[in-house]
């Protein structure tokens, strides 16, 4: 049975499942498109943070990208679990776990480092109190 999507002990919980595109010649999904599915669920949970829905709403930028892998994903269900770590002065880590059979498997761990981007000034921006705060109230 897959998770529902939304916040369970602190993390934002996207369901997902590996279809056949993501899936290589050894009959697993690719290491490269795990950075898709962390993708997914970084901005679903931005949309849960600020109310916006635009692609055009995402107002930062991914400085590092980083995964660990633990077990292969096939053809299956799974979930990525994402959060928000540290937050620094313009900048934010974004941690995930992918875990499948019901969540009971840890398949792979991931963290992105996220600069807060004006577009229209093409600089780098405060993280503002009030996103400070709802992070907070959210993670609980």
């Amino acid at each position: 049975m897959m998770t529902a999507r939304g916040w369970k002990n602190g993390w934002y919980v996207v369901p997902m499942e590996a279809t056949f595109r993501d899936i290589d010649f050894f009959g697993h999904v690719n290491n490269a498109v795990y950075f898709s599915y962390f993708e997914w669920a970084r901005t679903q949970l931005w949309f849960e943070l600020t109310g916006q829905r635009a692609p055009g709403d995402i107002s930062f930028i991914v400085a590092r990208a980083e995964c660990d892998f633990r077990q292969p994903i096939v053809m299956e269900p799974f979930e990525v679990r994402v959060r928000i770590d540290e937050m620094r002065a313009t900048s934010m880590d974004f941690v995930y776990e992918i875990r499948k059979d019901d969540g009971r498997q840890l398949a792979a761990t991931g963290r992105t480092v996220v600069v807060l981007y004006d577009w229209d000034k093409r600089s780098k921006m405060p993280i503002p109190e009030e996103l400070r705060a709802r992070v907070k109230a959210f993670q609980r």
